[in-house]
């Protein structure tokens, strides 16, 4: 099965295309829906909209990963760094970073990369964006320092993708 945005690789190319998934780890409460507002942003171009896609918890993650695969994902988390802020985590340093024993989806991220690798769904690079927020009370609206760290993101990934996949 072929996803839209994604190119079919021809055994006449030097190295099959890198398949990409981005992923957005959020909630309708107040920051942690930080990362489906970025996902929003990022699902405006349209070359980028078919890697694009929002979870609820971080074990639906599993179901979207595919061999060989790089993995973008956008999170929230409290208590981190001053609010705003944003760290890039790759997956070397994402066992001792504080999103490893922080998460409010029910399980963390790290929990359900290892559920995709005793499955054997390899990942090929991965990188963590998260922005420190404020709060995830329910009914409270986006702060404004999550709402500052938006364009940050938003160009970071842009960055880190025109790395991955060049122009055709």
């Amino acid at each position: 099965m072929r996803f839209r945005g994604e190119t079919v690789w021809h055994p006449m190319t030097a190295s099959p295309p890198r398949l990409v998934r981005i992923v957005a780890v959020g909630s309708p409460h107040g920051d942690d829906q930080v990362a489906w507002v970025i996902a929003d942003r990022l699902s405006q171009d349209p070359h980028i909209r078919p890697l694009v896609h929002t979870l609820a918890t971080p074990w639906d993650l599993v179901e979207l990963l595919v061999a060989d695969c790089s993995v973008i994902v956008i999170d929230a988390c409290v208590g981190i760094a001053r609010p705003g802020t944003v760290l890039r985590i790759g997956e070397s340093e994402l066992a001792t970073s504080p999103l490893a024993r922080h998460s409010t989806h029910g399980g963390s991220l790290v929990q359900s990369l290892g559920l995709a690798r005793t499955l054997q769904r390899t990942i090929r690079e991965l990188v963590v964006f998260t922005v420190a927020v404020e709060s995830c009370e329910p009914g409270a609206e986006l702060s404004e320092s999550a709402r500052c760290a938006v364009d940050n993101v938003v160009q970071q990934v842009q960055a880190l993708l025109s790395e991955w996949l060049p122009k055709r």
